[in-house]
């Protein structure tokens, strides 16, 4: 069955994703826009006057951007940086609310159980939508084709790719993707976390013997078991220390894993787009789990709200956030915080989600995913 989504029009209620406990915060910050919409909002750079909204139903309101990471996560600096123009666009109060917990799940159930009036939005990734489910993660029945999306930010750009590092080495066959994936002999060892998706299922489809160590508290910890020798490879979002792993000569990038033809930061890396056009797998089915995945990834960070949603919010909503995205001050406050700045609208987020969701792949996907304890990444 393949599900469709109403964009710029209400969607229809269905059962919300389930409780995960108690909800929580960790911080929250409120930006007010007063009415003029000559005045500059704050970001480093001024911004353009937003369109006169008739009969504003959110004029004077508070609207609180839940934020599924911790504080300095990139969904908290990305919500700080678009807040105040979310504000000026709507002159309204915006509420930035961090509510991190259960890898997203504590905020995605907060949101979606929250009234269907607009005044209650917030981050998720989605390819983290589509592996909850990919994964079966206990107790969650998360329906994603009933949410309501807005747009935000894409993956698989400079601040939002995901890429597969290995050690600075000659040694195959590590030496680039394509013969590694050719080469079955060779096992490799690979340190990632609990809930990964993308590269064990690479790995899985074309054949690559390999150990998964999972037992590192986190990213930076996963770094230092490369630095130290631990393993081979590891899979994380470019940037930050993994970034400087590799600009100074101690780390390399073997794949982006996206659908994109070439990656922003170094176009001699090969795309998931390229080892397809080069190595397909073995059946078509294959092929369309790793592209869903991909895509997903290249759908990136989306705002996200309840089901039900009246058709006029909506679509203010949505123009809101697409305004935001283009305005210099987000853009010059996300490039200082390395984020994304190209807008993904939500007809790209629905056309990830709806290729994630096909029955046919999803099967294929869960061939390669185990059960999860955790939640997908």
């Amino acid at each position: 069955m393949r599900f469709r989504f109403a964009v710029g029009a209400a969607v229809a209620s269905a059962t919300l994703l389930a409780a995960c406990g108690s909800s929580s915060t960790a911080s929250s910050t409120a930006t007010t826009a007063a009415p003029s919409t000559t005045s500059a909002a704050s970001g480093g750079s001024s911004s353009s006057s937003p369109p006169n909204i008739p009969n504003n139903p959110f004029a004077g309101k508070t609207i609180r951007l839940i934020s599924s990471g911790a504080a300095g996560s990139t969904h908290d600096l990305a919500l700080r940086a678009a807040a105040p123009y979310l504000a000026k666009y709507l002159h309204a109060t915006t509420d930035v609310v961090d509510m991190p917990g259960g890898g997203q799940l504590l905020a995605w159930n907060y949101i979606s159980k929250a009234a269907p009036d607009g005044l209650t939005i917030g981050t998720t990734d989605i390819q983290g939508l589509l592996a909850n489910r990919w994964e079966k993660v206990p107790n969650e029945t998360p329906n994603i084709q009933d949410l309501s999306y807005l747009g935000f930010v894409g993956g698989g750009v400079a601040g939002g790719a995901k890429v597969l590092f290995s050690v600075n080495t000659n040694k195959a066959p590590l030496t680039n993707i394509f013969t590694l994936v050719q080469d079955h002999t060779t096992k490799v060892t690979y340190l990632g976390s609990v809930g990964d998706v993308s590269v064990p299922m690479l790995f899985k489809i074309y054949n690559v013997p390999y150990t998964a160590l999972t037992t590192y508290s986190g990213s930076l910890a996963e770094l230092q078991g490369i630095l130290r020798g631990d393993g081979e490879l590891s899979s994380k979002t470019w940037g930050g220390s993994w970034a400087s792993f590799v600009t100074s000569g101690k780390g390399k990038v073997l794949l982006e894993f996206s659908m994109r033809k070439t990656w922003g930061i170094d176009a001699n890396v090969p795309t998931l787009y390229t080892l397809l056009k080069k190595n397909p797998p073995a059946t078509a089915s294959e092929k369309a789990a790793l592209e869903a995945n991909a895509s997903a990834l290249d759908a990136g960070m989306g705002l996200f709200g309840p089901a039900g949603i009246p058709a006029n919010k909506l679509a203010i909503l949505q123009a809101a956030i697409k305004w935001t995205v283009a305005q210099p001050g987000f853009i010059a406050q996300s490039q200082k915080s390395k984020l994304s700045t190209a807008y993904e609208s939500p007809q790209q987020e629905i056309a990830a989600i709806n290729a994630g969701i096909n029955p046919t792949t999803e099967a294929t996907i869960r061939k390669f995913v185990p059960l999860s304890t955790g939640v997908a990444s």
